[in-house]
């Protein structure tokens, strides 16, 4: 797993997400497992560490893997053919790839790591938000949630008017919001609101809005900003 840290400032680099939590796989005490980190590439495609400095290229589009063995035969001057078999064969002589194997609808093939360079002009790992952890929440999905004109507008009358060097304040109150009022009431104390913001994949005030406590977040953050600022 630490391997392709080392790529981390480079490119953007992800672990798996459980689709039922919507969060990072987490064993019995909520600690994050040791997951598999892969390097983010275009069109869902990823590259992983194999093993010492083994990397593994793996692509969901069997047209699309083919096309990029072919590229990657002609930078190497390997013979081209579309008899893949025939292609596979060069490119395995040569060196630079190894153990390519195709589906009905991928395509992976090894590499070591001194040639990541040649396979990134293909694969196009992305680099937008390199330097973001793995598992940072910025790589949690998020849900398309709206909050309506009328609600944002409360919202802006009473925070308008907040120093820029105060934002900080405003998202502290949102989170004792979140984390000790709620947690009080009766029907949220056997809730873990961070999970279940988590499940429902919303930010803060997208969650309280969503389930219904709109209004008393308002009240509460207006009474907050009163004693605070």
């Amino acid at each position: 797993m630490a391997y392709l840290m080392k790529f981390k400032g480079k490119y953007r680099l992800k672990t798996a997400i459980d689709k039922i939590t919507n969060d990072f796989p987490r064993d019995e005490n909520g600690m994050l497992e040791q997951n598999d980190i892969y390097i983010d590439c275009m069109g869902g495609s990823q590259i992983t560490h194999y093993g010492r400095s083994t990397l593994m290229a793996y692509i969901p589009s069997l047209g699309r893997g083919h096309n990029i063995l072919i590229a990657i035969a002609k930078e190497l001057n390997v013979p081209e053919d579309r008899n893949y078999e025939v292609l596979y064969s060069n490119l395995e002589k040569e060196g630079t790839i190894k153990d390519i194997h195709d589906t009905d609808g991928e395509v992976e093939f090894k590499f070591d790591a001194k040639n990541i360079d040649l396979i990134a002009k293909y694969l196009k790992p992305k680099t937008s938000g390199a330097g973001i952890s793995p598992f940072s929440t910025k790589n949690l999905p998020k849900a398309k949630y709206e909050i309506s004109e009328d609600d944002l507008r409360e919202y802006k009358v009473i925070t308008d008017t907040v120093p820029k060097d105060k934002l900080l304040t405003l998202s502290q109150i949102t989170n004792d919001f979140l984390f000790k009022y709620l947690q009080k009431k009766k029907q949220y104390r056997a809730i873990n609101i961070k999970q279940d913001m988590r499940k429902r994949m919303l930010k803060s005030k997208e969650y309280i809005h969503c389930i219904g406590e709109w209004g008393n977040y308002l009240e509460y953050l207006k009474k907050e900003l009163e004693k605070r600022l």
